[in-house]
């Protein structure tokens, strides 16, 4: 009986220890490229189809901003938060923010939404008013320090809302231009909560809030406004509060 034997497939010789290198690299580097994408993938999903609690009563206008990007490419959702008159009139009252500890009683409407954030930025304004006898270069430094101050005094009140660690931003959009229009300018002291949904790691959350305020301004001319009408608005960065 004849012995029957298979001879086994030759085994693959490359040309030089450089080519077969080479070829080790560019399948390691393929295997990553498509674990990233496979991540990045995930991650747009995760931020266009993440639930949000529902809107407060708090609050007059609500906006959602899903994958806003950074000048990098990484993104950012936003859910931004305009109060109604009553709530802005309660917050912004020159008596609570320089002068009292009171704090507004934030329904639990609107804890729910504050507690589904991932971070949270409290934006400052102050109105175009000077105090009479005031040059127009020292009154806006002094509006400037006022619009900080009520960062500052929201990011408080936040915090105290809010059931779990969240880091809690304040940014200072400034003094609003003058109008040359007399009379009420309690709509200049905007109180706009933004709260970050989601994110990548690196995501630069400077440049992606600046991207979804503009990319928005036309469904929310607020935005528009909050951009251009404000002192510390209009640079390249914007300027956070410590």
């Amino acid at each position: 009986m004849s012995r029957i034997t298979t001879a086994s497939a030759p085994r693959r010789r490359w040309r030089s220890s450089y080519a077969a290198l080479t070829w080790s690299v560019s399948a390691l580097a393929l295997v990553a490229f498509g674990a990233t994408l496979v991540y990045a993938t995930a991650g747009e999903v995760r931020r266009l189809t993440r639930v949000v609690p529902p809107k407060p009563p708090e609050v007059k206008r609500d906006v959602i901003i899903r994958n806003a990007h950074d000048l990098a490419g990484w993104g950012v959702s936003f859910r931004i938060l305009l109060f109604t008159d009553e709530f802005r009139w309660r917050l912004n009252s020159y008596e609570q923010l320089d002068g009292t500890t009171a704090q507004p009683a934030f329904t639990p409407e609107m804890k729910a939404v504050l507690n589904d954030a991932r971070e949270i930025i409290c934006i400052g304004a102050s109105s175009e008013e000077i105090p009479a006898g005031v040059s127009p270069v020292a009154g806006r430094i002094e509006e400037e320090h006022r619009a900080a101050r009520r960062a500052d005094q929201i990011a408080m009140w936040v915090r105290a809302a809010v059931s779990r660690p969240i880091p809690v931003r304040k940014l200072n959009i400034g003094y609003h231009a003058p109008t040359g229009r007399a009379g009420d300018t309690s709509d200049q002291r905007r109180v706009v909560i933004v709260l970050v949904l989601d994110h990548d790691e690196r995501a630069n959350i400077d440049q992606a809030l600046r991207f979804a305020m503009a990319r928005e301004s036309v469904r929310a001319p607020i935005f528009q406004s909050l951009l251009t009408e404000y002192s510390l608005a209009g640079g390249e960065r914007f300027t956070w509060v410590d």
